[in-house]
């Protein structure tokens, strides 16, 4: 990623991690006592804000858009448009509906029997017997429903993050859901402690998931350009190298709205279990790449208002 879009991406980061803050502090109150119909209208507030106060947003999203358009092949008739404002403010709302139905999953109002498992099997089979597996997300729909659901089925779930807020995090799990068994690890760029206790929960039969579809600010991993959406993008590398060393199996892991309250999670293999012989790690984590980033692909074509990278990831290819 170039310096300016390493940027963007970080200003973004501190947007969205300060705003789901402030949701999950107010937003309880007012999703107790307003009606969803009125909510999701509300919504709408808060897209226009950002709508009109962040560039990096509206460059990000116009440009994922225009991708998406043309990963998809030129309209029957006339030359290419570019997305229109409206189809921008339609994703915005669509990330402020996510966070919305995150405040309602944590304070236990969102029925998770709407929610369909595909592929979902794979994870419960291996929870049965003990077997632990990387499973590796993005940021596509909602991935807190991921976690959510390791509480209804009593899966060992860790979660990796890149901040230095982990603390906090185990504390909100535990305030909003006393017992379950999620836990967040902390990966800090300068040290390799994160990557003992990732083997250690795997050694243990337990769940990680890790999001691969972006590199974290302030972090110097490897990163390796791929093709995604019919040019070329970074993504981080360091994940699928991991998962090379570790030999456990390796799962593209999301959840999708397709509908009013309802989610469908999504589980695929990528890679199965066994250790790779170090010569031929570098190959196997790409092989693993192209096969996370079809996956991630396949989501962004079915559902393409659900992908929450609000900057411009690719960098070369201005909005």
């Amino acid at each position: 990623m170039s310096a300016p879009g390493a940027q963007a991406a970080q200003r973004w980061t501190r947007i969205a991690e300060v705003g789901s803050a402030k949701a999950l502090r107010v937003g309880g109150w007012l999703a107790h006592r307003l009606g969803r119909r009125f909510m999701l209208a509300l919504l709408w507030l808060p897209a226009l804000y950002f709508y009109l106060r962040s560039a990096d947003a509206r460059r990000g999203s116009r440009q994922y858009l225009r991708r998406l358009d043309a990963a998809q092949g030129p309209p029957p008739t006339g030359p290419a448009r570019g997305p229109s404002a409206c189809a921008v403010l339609r994703h915005l709302h669509a990330f402020a509906v996510n966070i919305y139905d995150r405040i309602l999953l944590w304070s236990g109002e969102l029925d998770l029997a709407r929610v369909s498992h595909d592929g979902s099997g794979h994870i419960f089979e291996l929870a049965q017997r003990g077997q632990s597996a990387l499973l590796l997300g993005a940021h596509l729909g909602n991935v807190d429903m991921l976690w959510s659901i390791s509480r209804e089925y009593d899966l060992a779930v860790n979660v990796v993050v890149f901040y230095r807020n982990a603390a906090r995090i185990n504390g909100f799990f535990e305030s909003l859901a006393p017992g379950a068994r999620l836990r967040a690890i902390e990966i800090d760029p300068g040290s390799v402690d994160a990557a003992f206790k990732i083997k250690a929960c795997l050694d243990r039969g337990e769940f990680v998931v890790m999001l691969a579809d972006r590199v974290p600010p302030g972090a110097t991993l490897r990163t390796a350009q791929v093709e995604f959406l019919g040019a070329p993008a970074r993504f981080p590398l360091s994940p699928f190298l991991a998962a090379a060393v570790l030999g456990c199996p390796v799962y593209f892991a999301g959840c999708l709205r397709t509908g009013e309250r309802a989610y469908r999670t999504l589980m695929r293999p990528l890679g199965p279990a066994g250790r790779v012989p170090r010569s031929e790690r570098e190959k196997a984590a790409h092989e693993l790449l192209l096969r996370y980033v079809a996956e991630l692909e396949r989501c962004c074509r079915e559902q393409p208002l659900q992908w929450f990278n609000f900057y411009e990831f690719w960098p070369e290819l201005r909005a």
